[in-house]
């Protein structure tokens, strides 16, 4: 399969701290100005134009849609203790992981990985394959390429819902039940000098000037899910070129996020069931309720069974699309 690199996408060669930069350039020096005289005034840095952390009214977290509620909305426990006593293993720690943080999973089921902090507090989250497909390891894809403690290779998408760099920390516990962010880490912003990644840091509330400058065009809202944003996606766009990650907003809010993977390469949903029962398998023209009317690629419904996996931060039967 051949290698599918978006050269005009809005990210491929974008550093996240530098959020400000996409905006038109008789725009620049006014944004970068207000920026400093915002920073000089209440004392925050230049990189955000909108809030990509503060208080959030998150209190659960749980993956997967159904219309089976007996198959869907797997819970993930918010502490490490929780995690213990549902019988979910420790797959990576603190000192093997490089920073990352305590990692575990429930029956050999790599697809959610959930992070806790040194603290016990839950962290983040992994949803991993063993192998996404060569298309999705170029740089400007979110996958993660991890080593478990046994050995075994995975590529993940990250979020981290609390401040990546104090995971490993010893400390108090920290606000939030989940956590007061969704940040996610990107492979496309190069290490750091400690190894690290760069952040996409999502905007919590529904801002539409602030998604449309990165990248993200409104979907529809859907019942169970929430309003839809897709970054890079257009009617005629080829569909090896589909960012994988997608938001999710109810009432103006960012409460879940999801990965939808489209490309020719992607991971079989046969072999991937044999392994997980936590991933969800869209295809063909239900996929359009998931788009504005006539919005949707249209390569998306000849792709056959396509992957996807929506995580949850409240309860998703309040994910109504009502005002």
């Amino acid at each position: 399969v051949s290698h599918h690199h978006h050269p005009t996408s809005k990210f491929s060669h974008y550093i996240f701290s530098l959020d400000f930069l996409l905006v038109p350039k008789q725009l620049f020096k006014t944004r970068i100005m207000l920026a400093v005289l915002f920073s000089c005034l209440i004392g925050v840095g230049l990189s955000e134009t909108y809030p990509t952390f503060g208080e959030t009214k998150w209190d659960q977290l749980k993956t997967t849609f159904g219309t089976n509620p007996w198959k869907a909305y797997f819970p993930v426990g918010l502490t490490e203790d929780a995690a213990k006593k549902d019988d979910w293993k420790q797959v990576m720690s603190c000192a093997s992981s490089g920073g990352v943080g305590n990692v575990y999973i429930e029956d050999d089921d790599i697809s959610v990985m959930p992070i806790y902090g040194q603290n016990g507090q839950v962290f983040g989250i992994i949803l991993a394959f063993y192998d996404p497909g060569e298309t999705s390891k170029v740089a400007s894809y979110p996958f993660v390429k991890y080593t478990l403690l046994d050995g075994t290779v995975v590529y993940g998408v990250t979020a981290y819902y609390r401040d990546p760099s104090k995971v490993c920390e010893e400390g108090a516990l920290l606000e939030g039940e989940v956590g007061d962010r969704l940040w996610i880490a990107q492979a496309s912003a190069g290490a750091a000098a400690d190894g690290g990644y760069g952040y996409y840091k999502a905007p919590l509330t529904e801002d539409v000037d602030a998604l449309e400058q990165d990248g993200f065009d409104q979907g529809a809202c859907f019942w169970g899910m929430g309003q839809h944003y897709w970054r890079d996606m257009s009617v005629d766009m080829d569909c090896n070129e589909a960012y994988p990650i997608f938001l999710l907003y109810n009432k103006g809010v960012l409460n879940a996020w999801g990965i939808a993977m489209s490309h020719d390469d992607r991971p079989d949903s046969e072999a991937v069931q044999k392994y997980s029962k936590k991933w969800e398998y869209p295809e063909g023209n239900t996929l359009k309720f998931f788009f504005k009317k006539n919005e949707m690629p249209t390569c998306l419904p000849t792709q056959g069974v396509q992957v996807s996996m929506h995580v949850y931060m409240n309860n998703p039967a309040y994910m109504l699309c009502i005002g």
